[in-house]
């Protein structure tokens, strides 16, 4: 008698399972916290519509503003002494944040409470054409991440993002 080694079909069920549940880890530490990564992309998003508004504030020697609001922000640019927003710039147009998106702002040291504007335009951030900005610390967090980015700008500025310990 010869006997013939083979798998069994339990056995086979088994490894299969354990291949299942090996890719099943794989893919889910790869995809990683996907509201975080989208929180980082528009809080980056922020940092750099900025800094484009500041640079054109600065080459026009127009005076800009952001102003933000609970869930938007949008740009504003003085004209015969009123704010008024850019119109015509696909970059620059207003911006929703995305649903669940908390800011959490500090104007020169303290803290600023964002409000729905109801009537005109009321700028949050000065962007000036001496290259000044409004100083602010701006952090973008949400209920279903655990990550935060902050935005920060000094009175110089300079704007700078980074990765907020929780």
């Amino acid at each position: 008698m010869r006997s013939e080694r083979a798998f069994s079909l339990i056995e086979l069920l088994v490894v299969i399972a354990l291949i299942g549940i090996f890719l099943t880890a794989i893919t889910l530490s790869l995809g990683g916290d996907r509201r975080g990564d989208e929180l980082a992309e528009e809080s980056q998003r922020f940092q750099a519509l900025l800094e484009m508004a500041h640079e054109q504030a600065m080459l026009c020697s127009e005076e800009w503003a952001v102003q933000i609001e609970p869930d938007r922000y949008q740009f504003l640019q003085l004209i015969n002494n009123e704010w008024l927003p850019v119109e015509n710039d696909r970059l620059l147009r207003p911006r929703d944040f995305a649903k669940g998106t908390e800011l959490d702002l500090e104007l020169e040291g303290r803290e600023a409470r964002l409000a729905v504007v109801e009537e005109g335009y009321k700028p949050t951030l000065l962007l000036l054409s001496s290259g000044e900005i409004t100083p602010f610390n701006a952090v973008f967090l949400a209920d279903d991440t655990e990550r935060r980015f902050r935005v920060t700008g000094d009175l110089l500025g300079e704007l700078s993002w980074e990765v907020v310990d929780s």
